[in-house]
């Protein structure tokens, strides 16, 4: 079954895949990954891949949350 055209992207868009495949993995913009000024990870669990590439591209300032984490 065809996408509706009213959820095609109008227009083309230079995407990178910042973590692992599947739910630790996310399609960004470049623009959007360099004009970030903070990262802020609700989550993570086990699997920080998506921000180990993000600040490979942008090293910002990062704060990464998990409640298993917490003892």
């Amino acid at each position: 079954m065809p996408l509706s055209k009213n959820f095609r992207p109008k227009k083309n868009f230079s995407l990178i895949r910042c973590g692992r495949n599947n739910d630790g993995g996310y399609l960004l913009s470049k623009n959007v990954i360099l004009e970030t000024k903070v990262l802020i990870s609700f989550g993570i669990s086990d699997d920080f891949s998506f921000e180990t590439d993000f600040l490979n591209i942008n090293p910002v300032k990062n704060y990464c949350y998990d409640k298993s984490l917490v003892q």
